[in-house]
């Protein structure tokens, strides 16, 4: 259901222009966002790679059973980080992927600086206690993963026998081992990321975590080859092809549905960053014949391929089937257009003429995987918007507006929140809350809950229920006298007050119908910010994704292999391997 947005921005002189909030908004538009060059995990390899990083396994300190450390050294070239990865042997009594888990086959942390004893053994000491314990001076990062034991063992086992492992075995899962906690940002003591100052080489929002997640997919392979060659002298090392193809696995929950309605300002600067990239792509017109046209195709090729070979099913996104088959009718336009045929609206740029030729015929996953592979044709601009991502997320209000104003301001900007269909009495009860036992965030309907606090953000019953207070107040009067009346309303008017100009901030959403799918915001986050791929959704409330399938080797980063990584193929299916390996 589209409901009336706020004005788009002024076109360009290409008469082109942002995307309306009403469509942008619209969570199943939002959940069919795909990673870019914007995303945290694909901006920080463009930076290592660029920069030419140097990673470097300073100590293998590990049993053939498994248990020990690992220390890795990262060279910035103006800076240097530290991560400890602390090894388990596998144990089955209190392994789980949640916060309640007491039992994790690796936990780690990424410092500043040179590893030293002491933060190894206070890190040794602290991290498994989790929300009891302390982080070391200097700590950016604690982290946490379980082994896939099938994909590790079937590895390590194959290593050992010296052959490389069955690609049939690894494509169903992606990974060796999987994260199960990111924690940074002051959690446990962890430093702040507003500390990091303006010349700190993480200083990207979810760069310092993105590091970390990336360390931990090397510390996989790393450990694989140390377990088999304390099983076998016949042990070979896991292929750079294969390397590159696992990625770290992830799982994510509701959390992420509260922390797109807590950080409003950040989801609004990140998508405009991204519709500023996606207006620079859609602005060029190369003409017939222009090598780019065949950059594209090639670009379409590899996702064409990446969905073919995605074994996920997938129950509230499309089958990967369905997507491939729709890039295969993208692909047919684009090389008509390279070829020197124009469609209807040739007044606009060649990139925009695909765009809206494609528009509305396929799905919206497919029409968002066409503009994240345009926004690789604004490398240059994605850098520098990279830069422009730390925004100040403190909502400040303002008593000195007048109720008339405050009034117009919801009537314009929140006009989607007064008007938008919600669910009767009945079917609007979810609540959301905070698990007592587990720390965990999680939702149901409020009689399965009673007297649980709500954690959620209910912007169209705040828009609401403000919109007919303020009806009963002159239009002259202060929102400060309308508040000493009425401190209830407090939050909701830092909210819209401080969010004034901010079109991308809130999803479109009723948060509190039984019937919302949570999945969709998950997604967002996973897919569009954080880069992860292949994100399976599962029970319409979590999901299960990759992170940095495919992404270079730390060899390939320190010899500043610039080359496409993403979306890889399955290895002995890509014809370019064989120049990387």
């Amino acid at each position: 259901m589209r409901t009336a947005g706020r004005p788009a921005p002024a076109a360009t002189a290409d008469g082109l222009a942002f995307r309306d909030p009403a469509e942008l908004m619209d969570p199943r538009r939002l959940a069919a966002m795909q990673p870019t060059r914007l995303s945290a995990s694909r901006s920080l390899i463009e930076k290592m790679t660029r920069e030419r990083w140097s990673i470097e396994l300073s100590t293998m300190d590990v049993s053939d059973a498994g248990d020990g450390v690992a220390v890795y050294r990262v060279d910035t070239g103006s800076d240097v980080f530290s991560f400890a990865a602390f090894s388990s042997e596998p144990r089955m009594v209190d392994r789980t992927p949640r916060i309640i888990g007491q039992s994790w086959d690796m936990v780690g942390a990424l410092w500043e600086g040179e590893a030293d004893e002491a933060r190894i053994e206070q890190t040794r000491r602290e991290l498994p206690k989790l929300y009891a314990g302390r982080a070391a001076p200097g700590t950016l990062v604690w982290c946490r993963s379980n082994r896939s034991l099938r994909a590790f063992e079937h590895t390590v086992r194959a290593l050992a026998g010296g052959r490389q492992p069955d690609p049939g075995v690894l494509r169903g899962i992606g990974y060796l081992m999987r994260n199960t906690g990111l924690d940074a940002n002051g959690t446990f003591g962890t430093r702040t990321f507003i500390s990091y100052g303006d010349r700190h080489p993480l200083r990207v929002p979810y760069h310092a975590q993105m590091l970390t997640a990336y360390l931990m997919r090397e510390f996989s392979a790393d450990l694989c080859e140390r377990l088999a060659r304390g099983a076998s002298p016949h042990a070979v090392p896991l292929a750079p092809e294969y390397r590159r193809y696992l990625g770290l696995g992830n799982g994510s929950a509701l959390g992420l549905v509260l922390f797109v309605a807590n950080h409003p300002r950040l989801v609004d600067r990140w998508l405009t960053l991204r519709e500023r990239a996606l207006l620079a792509a859609r602005g060029l017109d190369p003409s017939e014949g222009d090598e780019r046209w065949d950059t594209l195709l090639g670009l379409l090729d590899r996702a064409i391929t990446y969905r073919r070979q995605d074994p996920m099913s997938y129950n509230v996104f499309p089958a990967s089937d369905r997507v491939a088959a729709e890039l295969e009718q993208v692909r047919a336009l684009a090389q008509k257009l390279r070829d020197g045929e124009r469609f209807a609206g040739a007044d606009v740029p060649a990139f925009e003429q695909l765009r809206r030729e494609v528009a509305g015929t396929v799905t919206e996953e497919t029409e968002e995987t066409l503009d994240a592979l345009l926004i690789e044709f604004v490398p240059q601009e994605c850098t520098r918007l990279t830069e422009e991502l730390l925004v100040d997320e403190q909502l400040v209000r303002e008593p000195g507006m007048t109720i008339g104003e405050l009034r117009s301001l919801l009537d314009e900007e929140y006009r989607w929140a007064l008007e938008l269909p919600i669910a009767g009495e009945h079917d609007r009860r979810r609540i959301w809350y905070k698990s007592r036992s587990s720390e965990e965030p999680r939702s149901g309907p409020r009689e399965e809950v009673p007297g649980g606090f709500d954690l959620s953000v209910d912007v169209p019953g705040l828009a609401r229920s403000l919109r007919a207070r303020l009806d009963t107040y002159d239009p002259g009067v202060r929102v400060g006298r309308f508040l000493f009346d009425n401190p209830g309303q407090l939050a909701a008017i830092e909210r819209f007050q401080a969010l004034r100009g901010n079109p991308y901030a809130q999803p479109y959403v009723d948060a509190l119908d039984v019937e919302f799918v949570p999945a969709r915001l998950i997604r967002l986050m996973n897919g569009a910010l954080y880069g992860l791929d292949r994100t399976k959704d599962y029970l319409n409330r979590t999901l299960r994704g990759l992170i940095f399938q495919g992404a270079p080797t730390r060899e390939d980063i320190a010899r500043g292999d610039e080359r496409v990584w993403w979306w890889p193929a399955e290895p002995g299916t890509d014809p370019e391997q064989g120049d990387r390996a």
